[in-house]
């Protein structure tokens, strides 16, 4: 049952990508995306081979890597059921900071996959817009999608498709440690552009990876060279996902206007996270340190 009137999905402000006169030089977004470091548009074109590359081969244990549930063993059900609970959580720990967003709008979900978090927003928000990198993913969304207030989008370009303060409420988890900082440190400035003055950001990083032992430096030095994937590429793959990690430094100088509001750690690089999310009351003593984000736009 939805929560709130479905909404006209093309009443969901997205940015033209030409003039009215037909010379994109003249586009905003055009504009911007033209001093942006070409680069980026080598990691996104990788990013999205590797993420296509996954959903064709199984796009539900691409995105939540339970090792029991390989091959299509995660049933349809169970997998949306965990994007239900992980909304509750964070709606309930923004409730509870004083921080709870204006609902009767729109939600973004970056980095939105097969819609597991799309729809669970749906049930919240007036409308809510589901957007990513791959192709295949986004087909998925739109075969699994229960929502009409749900509308998805791909977009592999740094700038994102849409107009200033479309959204009142931002979320993405498990996709921003998978892009290199120059990436996520763009992202993270479009996120506060697109936000409404007042609207609530939430996200989760990889904050640091501390080397306490022998097997976390073997881990360490094995995303650091990422052997695999380099000789993936060479052979014309696409290569497989990678983590990196965002300081807070770096992340309070690219926010911006937006206020950091709260920082928590969770549990999302954790081996058996499996889309269910919680609070930790301290920073875990191995592995990936985890947070999530809140930060509000300010007038």
């Amino acid at each position: 049952m939805l929560l709130h009137p479905t909404l006209n999905t093309t009443d969901i402000p997205v940015t033209n990508n030409r003039h009215s006169d037909g010379n994109p030089s003249q586009c905003v977004a055009y504009k911007r995306l033209t001093t942006l470091h070409r680069g980026c548009m080598t990691h996104l074109n990788r990013l999205r081979d590797v993420w296509d590359g996954l959903a064709e081969q199984d796009a539900l244990h691409a995105i939540l890597t339970d090792p029991t549930k390989k091959q299509g063993k995660w049933g349809i059900a169970n997998f949306m059921a965990t994007g239900v609970a992980e909304v509750s959580i964070v709606m309930n720990h923004l409730a509870q900071i004083g921080h709870y967003p204006q609902t009767e709008s729109t939600a973004l979900d970056f980095g939105c996959g097969v819609g597991r978090l799309t729809q669970a927003l749906a049930q919240r928000f007036s409308s809510c817009v589901g957007i990513d990198v791959s192709q295949h993913m986004i087909q998925e969304a739109n075969a699994l999608n229960r929502y009409e207030n749900c509308r998805y989008i791909t977009s592999s370009s740094p700038v994102l498709p849409f107009d200033d303060a479309s959204f009142t409420f931002i979320y993405s988890n498990i996709v921003l440690q998978h892009m290199p900082q120059r990436l996520s440190v763009g992202y993270l400035k479009e996120f506060v552009r697109v936000l409404a003055p007042g609207g609530i950001l939430v996200f989760g990083v990889q904050d640091s990876f501390p080397i306490r032992d022998i097997p976390s430096l073997i881990t360490w030095l094995r995303q650091t060279v990422r052997l695999r994937t380099r000789i993936k590429e060479a052979l014309g793959g696409p290569g497989e996902m990678q983590m990196h990690c965002l300081s807070e430094s770096a992340i309070r100088r690219a926010l911006g206007r937006a206020k950091i509001v709260d920082i928590q750690f969770v549990n999302t690089a954790a081996k058996d996270f499996n889309g269910n999310l919680s609070y930790l009351p301290q920073a875990p003593t191995s592995g990936y340190v985890s947070k999530q984000y809140c930060a509000v736009k300010q007038s």
